[in-house]
This record gives structure tokens, C-alpha cells and sequence, in this order.
């Protein structure tokens, strides 16, 4: 049998050296909190620019935003979200979902969205779900339980969504989707829409 190439390492052995999946997947939560938290303050200050929302308030480090690679995937999810925010059922739907929705109501809605699989525009969705209810706590001071919902979101992740995005090579894989992002959103609206549907009927 041929002596491997010491230069050369195989997927397994580089999972190895990081300390494994599981370690890889736990870097992508965190990526993805800074990700989150990103996206939340920059709705924000597109739909509320008078209220000022700081990392802190979310739960983050005042100057965790000033890396450039989560500026761009910030960035591009906030495209793909364009065509959710023009959608009015997408609108109606998501107003149905209560601030205060007690955590099997949420985890039951974010699975509906990703039940026959995962996409860019999908993972966009739940962030605007999210993104919605925190919002509305911002709005009508229910501060309490912000990082309650973000706990939630990051909870889905690691359980149903961080593989996926390691499989994809990670957060900036998003990146190279530019030329597709329209068409995920799309699908992530319909996949929004069946899911709010399927928690309306279920209440």
C-alpha cells in the first residue's frame, strides 16, 4: 500500500485536526449569532432608523460588527429578504405569529419552512420570522425576551441547519449563490406561506 503524501490531507483528517464535526458546527452557530444579530440591526435601521439597536442589545459585542466577511453575508441575505418584504402575504402571514409565541409555536413554524429541505432562501426566512418577533418585543418594550427568541433561532440552527452550512463550506458559500438569490427567495416565500398556513390551522 502506497505511504500517503504527507501534504496531503484528507476531509476526515481536517475535521480531525479542528477537533471534529461537532467543533466545526459549533463555530458555525456562533458565525451565524454574529450573522443574526447583524441582520436584525440592519432591518432595523432600514424600517425604524429613529430606534437605535446596538449588538449589546441583542446580546453581542459593540464591535462584532466590524469584521468585513459578516458584512457581506449580511449583506446578501438582506437581498434574498427583499423579495420576502415585497411579498404581502408573506407580510399578512408573518403578523400572525405572536411576539410572545411560546418556543414549540416557533420550532414548530421553522421546521414547516425547511420540511422538504434547506436553501439559502429558506434559512432567510426563519431569520425574518425572527427578525419580526424581536422586532415587535423592540417595538413594544418586551425586551425580556429577545434573547430569548435569538436562543431559539441558534437553537434550530445547531440542531437542523449547521451541517447543511458546513457541507456548503460555510456562511460564505451564500456569496456564490448571487446569480440564483431570486429564485430562492421565492421558494423560501412559498415555503414561509405553507409553513404559516400550517401553524394558522394547528392554533
Amino acid at each position: 500500500m502506497a505511504e500517503p503524501n504527507e501534504n496531503e490531507r484528507t476531509d476526515d483528517e481536517l475535521l480531525g485536526a479542528a477537533g471534529g464535526a461537532d467543533v466545526v458546527d459549533d463555530l458555525i452557530v456562533e458565525e451565524s449569532a454574529l450573522i443574526f444579530r447583524g441582520y436584525v440591526m440592519e432591518r432595523f435601521s432600514t424600517e425604524n432608523p429613529a430606534m437605535h439597536v446596538s449588538p449589546e442589545d441583542l446580546g453581542g459585542r459593540p464591535d462584532e460588527m466590524d469584521d468585513p466577511r459578516i458584512k457581506v453575508v449580511v449583506e446578501q441575505l438582506l437581498k434574498i429578504a427583499d423579495d420576502l418584504n415585497r411579498n404581502a402575504e408573506f407580510q399578512h402571514l408573518i403578523s400572525t405569529v405572536e411576539a410572545n409565541c411560546a418556543q414549540d409555536v416557533f420550532m414548530t413554524v421553522a421546521r414547516s419552512i425547511f420540511a422538504d429541505g434547506i436553501n439559502w432562501g429558506r434559512i432567510v426566512a426563519l431569520f425574518h420570522l425572527a427578525y419580526q418577533l424581536i422586532y415587535r418585543a423592540l417595538t413594544q418594550n418586551h425586551y425580556e425576551i429577545i434573547k430569548t427568541i435569538i436562543s431559539w433561532v441558534l437553537q434550530f440552527i445547531r440542531e437542523h441547519i449547521s451541517a447543511w452550512i458546513r457541507q456548503q463550506g460555510g456562511w460564505g458559500a451564500v456569496l456564490r449563490s448571487v446569480s440564483r438569490w431570486r429564485t430562492v427567495s421565492i421558494i423560501a416565500a412559498v415555503a414561509f406561506i405553507v409553513a404559516a398556513v400550517y401553524w394558522r390551522n394547528t392554533r
